[in-house]
C-alpha cells in the first residue's frame, strides 16, 4: 500500500508548476550484481521510473576518494587529482563540488550533506549550508529524515558507508550473505527517507530528482583499489516520473575465429627491423594495441616496450605484468613518469590491451575495449629512449623477469585512435576502410605458421625478427570478446544531472566531463533559434560515430551543445578558432540512435540544425 501511495502522490505532482529539488543518495561499495540479488523494495520502486544503468563505470584506482570526487565534481581524476584516500595533490579549487557551485551561483538554494565517511564533508565539499558528519549509517538516515521533515533542502546529499564495511569484512560479492544483508538494511533506511520526503507538506508542489549510485564495487578476495571490472562496474539510478524509463546496458561483442598462433616463450622476443617509426619524441601522438594470451610470467615481466624497465622514470614506455596477477602501463621521459594499472592478467585467457597518447591531452589505457583510466600527458616530454621497440621484452632485451605468451594483432598507429574505433576493429583484420588506415605504422598479425619473423601487414612491411624459441600452431579456435560501454552512464554524469535539474547553468569554463541524462530548465520551446547562417553545415547526416561541423563566424569562440528533441542536453562544449572558418569534429558514438539538434551560440544569437544518429 505504501508503494502505491508513493507512486500516486509522486505522479500527481506532474500536473502543476513545481519547485525542482534533488535527493542524491550514495551507497559506498555497492556492487550492482549484489544490489540486483538483494531484497530492496525501495530502490526497486525508484528503478521502475528511472533512467538507469548497472554498467556505469568508474575509473581506476577504485578508492572512495576517487569515486566520490568524480561523482560530486563532475570531472575525472585527471582534473580533481584525488587518486587515493590520502587526497594528496587533490584540486577542489579548480574543480569544486557541485554543492559549492550551487552555493556560488544561487546561494538561496538550501544545500545539506549528511555523510558517514568524513572526507566527503571535510575535503570534497567546501561550501554547503549544512554539513552533518556522523558515526553510523543509522545516524545518516535519521539526520536525512530530520532534514526533510524540519528543514527545506533543495539538494540533500546522503552518504551511506556500511555496505563498504561489510564488503571489507567478508568480501564484496553477491555470494556473501552479510554483504547482501548490509544492502538490505540500507534499502530500509532509504525507504524511511522516501517516506519523509512524501510526507512533506509542500511535496505536491515539489519536483524531486532522486539519484542513487555508488563509488565503486569490489572483489571477494582483494576488496577494492584496483582495476578489475567487479571493482569498476557500478550502478546509477536517475529517478523521476518525468523520465522515460530506460535501462542503459553494455554490450559484449564476441568473435569466434580460427587463427594461427605465435607463442613467444620466456626469454624470446621480436624486434622490428626499422626502429625509426617508434621514436615518438616529445610531440607525436600514437596508439598501441594488441591481443595477448599469457602462458606464464614472473613479477613485472614486460610484454612490449622500448625502455629500460629497471626504472619507470626512464625514457620510453612499457606494457608489463605485475605481482598479484595484474598488468600495467608505464611511460617516462627521464624526469617524470605516468602509470595506469589494469585488471587481472589471467593465464591462458585472451585480453585486448591498448593505450593512446594525445601528447597535449590525455593518455588513455583500455582493457578489452573498456577505458581503464587516463592521465594528463602535458608533463611528459621526450620519450625517445635510444632503445629498440621490442615485443615480449623491454628495450634492453635482457630484463630479469620474463613473459611467455601468445600474441595477436600487435598494431602501432601514429595518431590517437578513438575508443569506438578500437572496439569496432579489435576483432577484425585492418583494411583500407579503417578510418585511420593512413596512420598505421605497423601491424603484426602474428598468424605465420613457420619462420623466425613476425610479418608486418601494413604498407611499411616492417617485419620483426624473432630471437629465441617460438612455437607456432595452425588452425586454433579462439573466442575474442570486446566490451562496449559507450552507451552507458558514467560517474561524472551524476553532477550534470543534479545541476541541470536545479536549473544551474553549466559554464563551458567549468570543463565538466559528464553527460546530461535528464531534462534541464531550458527547453527547445523557450529558445529563440535563428537558423539564417548559410555556412552552417553538418556532415555526414545521418551520422555513425562522428559529425563534421562547419560554421562561419567572426568570433574566436563558439559555445555549442547537442540536445534531444525533448530539450535534454547530451553535450555541452566550446570550440576556439583564430579565423572566421570554424571546422571541427564531434564524437557522437555514445549517443543512441535518433534525431538530435546541434545548437551553436554566437554572442546573443543561437543557430540550430537537426541531425540523425544512425
Amino acid at each position: 500500500m505504501k508503494t502505491k501511495l508513493f507512486l500516486f502522490v509522486f505522479l500527481s505532482t506532474m500536473c502543476v508548476a513545481q519547485t525542482k529539488k534533488v535527493l542524491f543518495i550514495g551507497i559506498d561499495g555497492c556492487r550492482p550484481d549484489a544490489l540486483e540479488l538483494a531484497n530492496t523494495p525501495n530502490i526497486d520502486l525508484l528503478k521502475a521510473q528511472s533512467i538507469r544503468s548497472d554498467d556505469a563505470l568508474c575509473t581506476y584506482e577504485t578508492w572512495s576518494a576517487n569515486g566520490w570526487s568524480s561523482m560530486l565534481t563532475g570531472v575525472w581524476n585527471n582534473k580533481h587529482k584525488a587518486f587515493t584516500n590520502s587526497f594528496t595533490g587533490a584540486d577542489f579549487v579548480s574543480y569544486p563540488s557541485i554543492i559549492s557551485r550551487i552555493e556560488a551561483i544561487n546561494p538561496a538554494l538550501k544545500t545539506i550533506s549528511n555523510v558517514h565517511w568524513a572526507p566527503i564533508n571535510n575535503t570534497i565539499i567546501a561550501a554547503c549550508d549544512v554539513k552533518n558528519t556522523v558515526a553510523t549509517d543509522l545516524a545518516v538516515k535519521q539526520t536525512s529524515v530530520d532534514a526533510l521533515t524540519s528543514d527545506n533542502p533543495d539538494l540533500l546529499f546522503v552518504g551511506f558507508d556500511d555496505v563498504d564495511h561489510a564488503g571489507h569484512a567478508a568480501g564484496f560479492s553477491p555470494t556473501v550473505p552479510s554483504y547482501l544483508q548490509a544492502i538490505e538494511v540500507t534499502d530500509a533506511y532509504i525507504g524511511e527517507i522516501l517516506t519523509a520526503l512524501q510526507n512533506r507538506p509542500t511535496y505536491a508542489n515539489e519536483d524531486w530528482l532522486i539519484i542513487v549510485t555508488t563509488d565503486h564495487g569490489g572483489t571477494l578476495a582483494n576488496g577494492h583499489g584496483g582495476g578489475e571490472l567487479t571493482e569498476r562496474d557500478i550502478f546509477t539510478i536517475f529517478s523521476s516520473p518525468l523520465l522515460t524509463p530506460t535501462v542503459l546496458t553494455k554490450s559484449i561483442v564476441t568473435s569466434n575465429q580460427t587463427i594461427n598462433t605465435t607463442n613467444l616463450n620466456s626469454g624470446t622476443y621480436a624486434s622490428p627491423i626499422n626502429q625509426v617509426p617508434f621514436n615518438f619524441g616529445s610531440n607525436q601522438d600514437f596508439t598501441i594495441e594488441f591481443w595477448v594470451k599469457p602462458t606464464s610470467y614472473t613479477a613485472d615481466a614486460p610484454m612490449l616496450g622500448n625502455k629500460n624497465w629497471n626504472s619507470g622514470v626512464n625514457k620510453g614506455f612499457v606494457f608489463s605484468a605485475l605481482n598479484g596477477g595484474f598488468w600495467k602501463f608505464n611511460i617516462g621521459d627521464g624526469t617524470d613518469r605516468k602509470d595506469i594499472k589494469g585488471g587481472k592478467l589471467v593465464i591462458n585467457e585472451w585480453m585486448h590491451i591498448a593505450a593512446s597518447f594525445d601528447r597535449d591531452g590525455l593518455m588513455t589505457v583500455y582493457e578489452n575495449g573498456v577505458v581503464v583510466g587516463f592521465l594528463n600527458m602535458v608533463n611528459i616530454n621526450d620519450i625517445n629512449s635510444g632503445l629498440p621497440f621490442i615485443i615480449n621484452q623491454d628495450g634492453t632485451t635482457t630484463y630479469n623477469f620474463k613473459f611467455s605468451g601468445i600474441y595477436k594483432d600487435v598494431r602501432v598507429w601514429n595518431s590517437v585512435i578513438p575508443n569506438n574505433v578500437l572496439i569496432n576493429w579489435a576483432t577484425q583484420p585492418i583494411t583500407a576502410s579503417h578510418p585511420n588506415y593512413n596512420q598505421l605504422v605497423a601491424n603484426w598479425t602474428c598468424n605465420e605458421t613457420t619462420g623466425t619473423s613476425l610479418l608486418d601487414s601494413s604498407v611499411n612491411a616492417n617485419n620483426a625478427t624473432i630471437t629465441g624459441t617460438v612455437v607456432r600452431n595452425s588452425d586454433v579456435n579462439v573466442a575474442l570478446s570486446i566490451y562496449d560501454y559507450l552507451g552507458t552512464t558514467r560517474q561524472t554524469d551524476n553532477a550534470i544531472a543534479a545541476l541541470d535539474w536545479l536549473c544551474i547553468p553549466i559554464q563551458p569554463s567549468w570543463n565538466l566531463d559528464g553527460v546530461s541524462r535528464v531534462p534541464n530548465c531550458i527547453t527547445l520551446g523557450q529558445v529563440n533559434y535563428d537558423s539564417i547562417n548559410s555556412q552552417f553545415f553538418i556532415s555526414p547526416n545521418p551520422a555513425d560515430d562522428v559529425i563534421h561541423v562547419r560554421f562561419f563566424s567572426t568570433s574566436d569562440k563558439l559555445n555549442y551543445r547537442i540536445l534531444k528533441t525533448n530539450g535534454q542536453v547530451v553535450l555541452n562544449d566550446v570550440v576556439m578558432n583564430n579565423n572566421s572558418n570554424f571546422e571541427w569534429d564531434i564524437d557522437v558514438s555514445r549517443l543512441n540512435k535518433g534525431t538530435y539538434i546541434l545548437e551553436i551560440k554566437e554572442g546573443n544569437r543561437v543557430y540550430s540544425k537537426k541531425f540523425i544518429k544512425k
